[in-house]
């Protein structure tokens, strides 16, 4: 049975308890703050969410912003023990990103920006961006809280963060990294391509065509979750049936990295294996060692020991 829902360590609130599709068939909870546009994960359960958990996540994640919005507070503390909490610095592929982890390590805190950054789906806001959203609604919206930004911000006026944009067509390649579903415009994507193309079709992007692709007319940037959300929304379906049941191509792929992968696993468990024989050759009688009792050197040890018999024998003469 599920445990109940924790309170969020900054609003004192209760969060929201999700219990999203992990990879192999098993079941990931996750809890998130709908007031602090908060992500609490205990351990790794990040890395454990497969596509259909993702798009659910995101899809959450827009309906929170639609609340208003609770500034983090300084004192801010774990959801689990109440410690306080640390920034902690953490590399992936796609660049550096931020957590804030309980001091005892019972899981860490991440905004919606700070997860959607780590999973490489945000790219910073350029200037011709900025204007063409601004000539287009009149404003930026923030990509963590749905707040509008102004011209001119740096960063947003209610939760800080900095302007950034979402990339749909890698948001589309993170539901479905395994590429079981039928060709999309959104999947047409080479990871060699440069910043300077369109991530859908390929085509060479001008400046003043960032967020849209005048060639394929795809939508490459959004900066509201919510018309994210809806741009890839049509693939639950068949990511669904895909995670029920993997398309044969799908597994022969998969059969295909374990033969590769092979050779290194035998190379470890064949070191594995000298380790541990090692190991069992060391725990062998050493007779050097237990002649050093009997040497004329000092042997703080066997002083010890030999005053230990004299104390025994005339305490009980």
């Amino acid at each position: 049975m599920s445990e109940p829902a924790l309170n969020c360590g900054n609003c004192r609130q209760p969060m929201r308890r999700l219990a999203l599709p992990g990879h192999y068939g098993r079941q990931v909870e996750i809890d998130l703050c709908m007031h602090c546009d908060l992500v609490w994960f205990d351990h790794t359960e990040t890395a454990r969410l497969n596509g259909v958990a993702l798009l659910e996540l995101i899809g959450t994640m827009a309906r929170a912003q639609t609340l208003a919005h609770e500034v983090l507070r300084g004192d801010a503390r774990c959801p689990r023990c109440s410690a306080g909490l640390k920034t902690i610095h953490n590399r992936s592929r796609w660049g550096a990103s931020l957590q804030l982890e309980c001091v005892n390590r019972h899981g860490a805190y991440q905004s919606f920006a700070q997860f959607l950054q780590e999973k490489g789906l945000l790219r910073p806001m350029s200037r011709v961006d900025r204007a063409i959203l601004v000539e287009r609604h009149g404003h930026v919206d923030c990509v963590n809280c749905g707040a509008a930004i102004g011209r001119e911000d740096a960063e947003c006026p209610h939760c800080r963060s900095v302007p950034a944009l979402l990339d749909v067509a890698r948001l589309a390649r993170a539901l479905d990294p395994e590429g079981a579903l039928e060709p999309h415009a959104v999947h047409r994507v080479k990871a060699e391509r440069s910043a300077m193309q369109c991530a859908a079709c390929g085509a060479a992007l001008p400046p003043h065509q960032s967020i849209s692709c005048a060639q394929c007319g795809a939508t490459l940037a959004i900066s509201r979750l919510e018309q994210a959300h809806e741009a890839v929304k049509a693939l639950e379906p068949a990511l669904r049936a895909h995670a029920q049941k993997p398309a044969p191509e799908v597994l022969k792929r998969r059969l295909d990295a374990l033969d590769g992968d092979l050779p290194r696993r035998r190379a470890f468990v064949a070191q594995m294996e000298a380790e541990a024989q090692q190991m069992r050759r060391g725990r062998r009688f050493d007779w050097d060692e237990w002649s050093s009792w009997f040497s004329l050197e000092t042997n703080p040890l066997r002083a010890v020991l030999i005053a230990l018999v004299i104390w025994f024998v005339w305490w009980f003469w």
